[in-house]
């Protein structure tokens, strides 16, 4: 299951249109192996989404309502689900049925004093007073011996009427796969996310900071993917955000190169260095055993599902792709090529990203290019030169880069394959586009 982020350094760069028809050249390409569940687009921005209203596909429920399922339901259960086994282990040890240096106590006490109340809701439950009495009480309690000083509290609690609360909420805690998921027939593949800007609400925008609740949306969406056999992520503006424990976890990171001008190329260089130093501290943490937080609580969800050697080959491995947009002649490509080599050389990571950076595929300048928000941005087959364009990207991913040229390539071996496809070179296409705009 190849999962593939676009990412570009800020907005209005042809990310989300690449994102668009990727997913649509991804369809076209496999033929008669394509079903339903063969290529799937992602709308990641949960600030502004757009997706949605640009392909004029409205699903049944959003992310905003994933958001909303989770805060009021995953999330209150999960939390539960915690204070039930905390209060069973501290009762456990009141009523001596474990030594106070037995393990689980010591981990009972360690959930008791991080866990985060601040997101549930203690009036909706039975027992809720008596949760926030203990929870207040915490910050008096160190030791072991001192869970004692709780037993008043613990003797309120019925914990048959407990378990009984936990089952009766477990049963639609969890929201329903099927239904976030909107299978466009005119375009062969699904959507998930957009339509409803998820931060636009207040409580959304605190919770998507909490680790624990970030987690379950990101487990959510990991399961969702697994769905498909192709996912093409179309993330937030930047890249190294919240999501970063995703995009540091998938397959293939691929930047948008906007060529319009000297400040927009040396932006896009200027992200791509960013996100390697990122990814570069989260790796070697994850050899260190450093990993803390969201980081390591997803890296070991993924280890549970794929095993760890699997995790590693991943992490070790993650390639990094470029697409040139608005390239206008193809000497812009060259020098692009050659700020970004010397830019790394600088930082002494030439050498070590030199095969890893591969260049995936080209889009000339193009009025399609520069509209945004309107049914117009999905071009693929409507444009034949835009549209070869974008099967070589859709190849290239099929393909894992096989075939994709590096930076230690040199810049005519690069520029000639990615004009491959084009009859004539990039300077044909361009004027063959120009002449079919009138």
């Amino acid at each position: 299951m190849p999962v593939i982020s676009i990412i570009g350094p800020k907005g209005g760069i042809g990310k989300t249109t690449l994102a668009i028809n990727t997913a649509a050249a991804l369809t076209h390409s496999l033929g008669k192996s394509l079903t339903h569940d063969s290529v799937c687009l992602f709308d990641l921005d949960l600030r502004l989404p757009t997706i949605s209203s640009i392909l004029e596909s409205h699903p049944r429920k959003t992310f905003y309502d994933l958001f909303e399922t989770l805060a009021n339901k995953t999330y209150q259960i999960d939390f539960l689900q915690s204070i039930y086994r905390i209060v069973t282990i501290f009762q456990a040890y009141l009523d001596n049925e474990i030594k106070r240096d037995n393990p689980q106590l010591e981990k009972g006490l360690a959930l008791y004093k991080t866990l985060n109340i601040e997101l549930f809701h203690f009036s909706e439950f039975p027992f809720g007073n008596h949760f926030y009495e203990l929870f207040l009480e915490r910050g008096q309690i160190y030791t072991v011996g001192q869970i004692r000083t709780l037993r008043p509290i613990l003797k309120k609690m019925d914990m048959g009427q407990f378990k009984q609360v936990l089952k009766k909420h477990e049963a639609n805690s969890r929201p329903t796969p099927d239904e976030y998921i909107n299978y466009i027939e005119e375009f062969k593949f699904s959507l998930l996310g957009g339509e409803v800007p998820i931060l636009g609400k207040r409580s959304h925008r605190k919770r998507i900071n909490e680790p624990a609740f970030l987690l379950l949306f990101l487990e959510f969406v990991n399961d969702l993917m697994e769905r498909f056999h192709y996912v093409v992520l179309d993330t937030p503006a930047g890249g190294v955000n919240h999501l970063s424990s995703l995009m540091n976890s998938i397959d293939q990171i691929i930047f948008i190169f906007d060529m319009s001008n000297n400040i927009a190329i040396n932006g896009s260089i200027d992200a791509l260095h960013s996100f390697i130093d990122y990814y570069e501290d989260f790796y070697q943490n994850y050899q260190q055993g450093k990993l803390s937080g969201l980081d390591k609580a997803y890296v070991n969800r993924m280890i549970a599902s794929k095993g760890e050697a699997a995790v590693t080959e991943i992490l070790a491995n993650k390639k990094f792709g470029i697409i040139f947009n608005r390239c206008q002649q193809s000497r812009e490509i060259a020098n692009g090529l050659d700020q970004l080599r010397e830019y790394l050389d600088t930082l002494d990571q030439y050498e070590k990203y030199k095969d890893r950076i591969h260049t995936v595929g080209m889009v000339p300048h193009h009025k399609i290019i520069n509209i945004t928000n309107n049914r117009g941005t999905l071009f693929y087959d409507k444009d034949r030169a835009l549209s070869n364009y974008i099967n070589r990207v859709a190849e290239n991913i099929i393909n894992e880069n096989k075939f994709c040229p590096t930076l230690s390539n040199s810049n005519d071996e690069i520029i000639q394959f990615l004009q491959k496809n084009g009859k004539g070179g990039l300077l044909g296409n361009i004027k063959r586009i120009a002449s079919s705009l009138g």
